[in-house]
C-alpha cells in the first residue's frame, strides 16, 4: 500500500513540474512589443529606433515626400539590415 502512494505522488509531482516547466517556457516566448527608444527629424525624413529583442533592433524610416514608412532590422551578430515591412501612409491613415 506504501509503495503505491509514493509511486502516485512520484508521478503527480513530475506530472505538475512538467506542466510548470510548459507554462513557463510558454510565458517566456510570448513576443515582446517593441517601443520606440529615440527618433530624429533631418529634412524629409524621420528616423527612430526601438528594441525587439536582445540582438536585434528596428529602424524605422519614414520619408515624409512619399509618405511611406519603412521598418527595417538590424542583426548585431550578422552586421546587416533588412527590410522587415513597407507601408503606404496615405492608404493606412485613410
Amino acid at each position: 500500500m506504501k509503495d503505491t502512494q509514493n509511486i502516485t505522488i512520484g508521478l503527480l509531482l513530475a506530472a505538475a513540474v512538467i506542466l510548470g516547466a510548459m507554462l513557463l517556457s510558454a510565458y517566456m516566448t510570448q513576443d515582446n512589443p517593441a517601443y520606440a527608444v529615440s527618433s530624429v527629424k533631418e529634412g524629409d525624413y524621420v528616423l527612430g529606433s526601438g528594441l525587439r529583442s536582445s540582438s536585434a533592433e528596428l529602424v524605422y524610416v519614414i520619408d515624409i515626400a512619399v509618405k511611406r514608412l519603412n521598418v527595417y532590422e538590424t542583426d548585431k551578430q550578422n552586421w546587416t539590415l533588412d527590410l522587415v515591412d513597407s507601408v503606404n501612409l496615405d492608404v493606412a491613415f485613410k
